[in-house]
């Protein structure tokens, strides 16, 4: 008998890396993926920097207005109903003052529909954290590589080689833990940092790019089937391309209409001929008057 589905929690999270039981994470942005994404079933329905990048065209996330990302939640939020839905905030949408950034974290929340807000940063970050924990908003955090901070780490690239780097993001990480982040998003970094923080703090470190996490694993639908914008990253799989499929079926539509093949006799609609003897003396005699 198939297990009824429940709405993920917090607590139903953090009880699956207590059981050892993969959290399966993804990320989607707009209301047809999160209706696909609900019947295959996802623990975590994540609305990142990429959807504003892959779906709206930005080649930054520093570019994306709150409104815009705020809207992508919303369409998420409407066709969810099981998956958490965690919206991330966007660059400097709470960095100003405590004030914005429990407001702006709330709105994801009241207008966007968001389970959960997504925070990247650092130790120097974790107070805007603790201030919207304190508010009543779960945070999840977002370390390692951050594409909100690109022009601070100097690209989109690999974090943390070096033992140096590697021990400021496990420190970053635990002052988002103890500013009372409930998960972490933990990206492009090796794997040995993943394990360690896995192993470490109490909490789910979920990994994209960032090798096998024994708590869960985020990728980004568009990478995944390859609807994206941009090209995959390479440090991502993908599991179908529906590029060529979607390439196909818009040409074949192309072709058809310029050879008058669509639409034919099968989508195509007529009146009566009582109707359409009607409408010829209406409209025909409205054009002798307006002439004269």
């Amino acid at each position: 008998m198939e297990k009824k589905r429940t709405k993920v929690t917090i607590k139903s999270l953090h009880a699956k890396k207590q059981r050892k039981e993969a959290i399966v994470a993804i990320g989607v942005y707009d209301a047809p993926m999160t209706a696909i994404a609900e019947e295959v079933g996802f623990d975590m329905l994540i609305n990142g920097n990429a959807g504003p990048m892959s779906l709206l065209g930005h080649a930054t996330p520093m570019t994306v207005r709150f409104e815009e990302q705020l809207i992508l939640t919303q369409a998420v939020s409407r066709a969810a109903k099981y998956g958490m839905v965690v919206a991330h905030m966007p660059y400097m949408t709470y960095h100003a003052s405590s004030a914005e950034a429990i407001r702006n974290a709330a709105r994801l929340i009241a207008e966007g529909g968001a389970d959960a807000v997504k925070c990247e940063g650092n130790r120097h970050t974790a107070k805007a954290v603790a201030d919207i924990v304190n508010a009543g908003i779960p945070v999840m955090g977002h370390v390692g590589m951050q594409a909100s901070r690109k022009l601070e780490q100097s690209g989109f690239g690999f974090k943390g080689r070096s033992a140096q780097e590697a021990a400021k993001i496990v420190d970053d990480a635990r002052a988002f833990y103890e500013a009372g982040a409930f998960a972490f998003i933990l990206e492009y970094v090796p794997v040995e940092i993943t394990s360690y923080l896995a192993a470490t703090l109490p909490v789910p470190i979920i990994s994209v790019g960032a090798g096998p996490s024994p708590d869960g694993i985020y990728l980004i639908s568009g990478d995944a089937v390859g609807y994206s914008a941009f090209p995959r990253p390479k440090n991502e799989a993908s599991f179908v391309d529906v590029r060529p499929m979607i390439a196909q079926g818009l040409q074949a539509y192309k072709d058809q209409v310029l050879s008058k093949a669509y639409p034919d006799s099968e989508f195509t609609q007529h009146m009566t001929q009582e109707e359409h003897e009607k409408f010829l003396d209406m409209v025909e005699g409205r054009r002798k008057t307006a002439a004269e």
